[in-house]
């Protein structure tokens, strides 16, 4: 019994670790009035803000481009694919229609303003300011979510239309179809109700926070998720609230809290103007990424 229990324990870990990933399959296909701005065959190369060893790995494709919008200084044009890991930055009027290439989940950011799109290839997009709006009925997968991190807080959906806005006053959310979940930076009570759907707004408040701060509440929630990922693993043929399944339980909403808090550390730090502080804060959040994102391995004995 021992044995099995090892062996389900680092399933539902090992199940997390893929979830974390965000890499999914195709789902479903392009809609028509996105296809049209894909450029046919015979079109030039577009430039391509990814390194060549990383073109294969889920990404974000430009579908349209208006105005002047870049990455590290080059321009992004139609067909430009984004890998992840370096910001765009919009000009005021600049436009970029955006689809993923694994999941065909559509959006469109709006500057002046700054966003990492397709974080890490996933389906999770970075705004420091500036606005976005998502398309319903793309890439709608079971149990496949969109995560939107702002250092305001997070949006996050399985199939939703809206329309974002963070500045000064704060992040504003409008739901045009569907449905999103609305959670502020601060662990108090929004003056809304979730889930916002269709017809509605939520507004949060600028909270001000420091970035500082919100990276540390990333590597404490990282570290929790961690130290809960060991406990699955430990104390064979507990049971009731310290059963197997409970365990497990409770490590998925501490990767979930890791995950959410880490995302909008990681948004935060990109506005701090000193380059050399923001590099340190966006490589601990990096280090907190990787922890909570960690599948600890058990001993013979289920030790770690």
């Amino acid at each position: 019994m021992q044995g099995i229990g090892q062996r389900l324990a680092w399933f539902v870990l090992s199940l997390a670790g893929v979830s974390a990933c965000g890499k999914h399959e195709v789902a479903s296909k392009p809609s028509a009035a996105s296809a049209s701005a894909v450029p046919s065959a015979a079109a030039p190369a577009a430039p391509s803000a990814v390194a060549p060893s990383a073109a294969g790995k889920p990404a974000c494709r430009a579908l349209a481009v208006t105005g002047l919008a870049t990455v590290d200084g080059a321009p992004i044009v139609t067909a430009t694919l984004l890998d992840g890991r370096h910001w765009v930055e919009l000009a005021a009027g600049a436009s970029v229609a955006l689809r993923h290439t694994q999941t065909s989940r559509e959006f469109k950011l709006v500057g002046p303003g700054h966003a990492l799109p397709c974080r890490d290839g996933s389906e999770q997009i970075l705004l420091a300011d500036g606005q976005l709006s998502t398309s319903a009925n793309l890439g709608v997968r079971p149990g496949a979510e969109v995560l939107i991190a702002t250092p305001e807080g997070v949006v996050h959906f399985g199939d939703a239309a809206l329309d974002l806005s963070l500045g000064a006053q704060g992040l504003r959310v409008r739901v045009k179809q569907g449905e999103a979940w609305v959670e502020p930076e601060q662990r108090a009570q929004p003056h809304f109700q979730n889930p916002v759907r269709s017809g509605s707004e939520a507004h949060l408040p600028s909270s001000r926070a420091n970035a500082q701060s919100l990276v540390d509440t990333c590597q404490t929630a990282a570290e929790s998720a961690q130290a809960s990922a060991r406990r699955v693993l430990g104390r064979e043929g507990s049971q009731g609230s310290d059963s197997l399944g409970a365990r497990a339980a409770a490590h998925m909403r501490e990767r979930s809290k890791a995950r959410m808090a880490c995302a909008i550390a990681a948004a935060a730090a990109f506005g701090e103007s000193d380059p050399a502080n923001r590099q340190s804060l966006s490589a601990a959040v990096a280090h907190a990424d990787a922890l909570w994102q960690s599948v600890p391995r058990a001993g013979p004995s289920g030790t770690n």
